[in-house]
């Protein structure tokens, strides 16, 4: 679980590029409000198969699979790979509830996103192909920023898609965080964590071709 930061930390993490605004809050009734915004939109991908679908698909599950793809969601280690083997847990037990493997993210998100420390965000003026990669840019220097500074940084943007199921948290995190024209992009936990392992990559030699 996370551990709190203070108002002051959340400066030193302002990525500070040019068309983006960068906000972020400690205030336990803000952070209460965005507990539950984040934990319902999380719960509503969860609950639409077509949205949840699209997440198992990047799914890797187990080592064989995580080293042939070193891509999308790395599911592997103790006990996890043993349960994979044994077949407790497979794409289709992911995405059907009432299962072990389905009921295990909600357990596992449900007191994560409750006990998140401070929320940060970045938002545009437009909502360009620019604006976000622009955006996407500042969030990858935030994230650097926050390594640097020992604190843990967790994208949290569910409430941020666009599809007729989310429009109602879609709407709400823009009450909540925008201001008049902006487009919120990105949402994150911050805190400070008990060190994570490196996520697989693939390698420089399998996707750069020389001319």
């Amino acid at each position: 679980m996370m551990q709190a930061v203070d108002a002051s930390q959340l400066k030193g993490v302002d990525p500070d590029v040019a068309g983006v605004r960068f906000a972020g809050t400690v205030d336990q009734n803000r952070v209460e409000s965005l507990r539950a915004l984040t934990w319902d939109a999380w719960m509503t991908e969860y609950t639409t198969p077509a949205a949840m679908q699209e997440s198992i698909e990047l799914m890797r599950l187990g080592k064989a699979e995580i080293n042939a793809s070193p891509d999308g969601i790395d599911i592997g280690g103790m006990p996890l790979e043993g349960l994979i083997v044994a077949g407790a847990i497979t794409r289709e037990a992911l995405g059907t509830p009432g299962t072990i493997s389905y009921q295990a993210g909600i357990d596992m998100y449900q007191p994560m996103l409750a006990a998140t420390p401070a929320f940060v965000w970045l938002t545009s003026n437009g909502n360009s192909r620019v604006d976000q990669i622009t955006t996407g840019r500042a969030w990858l220097r935030m994230n650097l920023l926050t390594t640097q500074q020992g604190l843990a940084l967790h994208p949290v943007s569910q409430c941020l898609q666009e599809y007729p199921k989310m429009e109602p948290h879609y709407l709400r995190v823009h009450q909540m965080l925008a201001q008049p024209g902006e487009t919120v992009q990105m949402l994150g936990r911050l805190g400070y964590a008990a060190p994570a392992a490196q996520t697989p990559r693939w390698s420089l030699d399998a996707k750069i071709k020389q001319a």
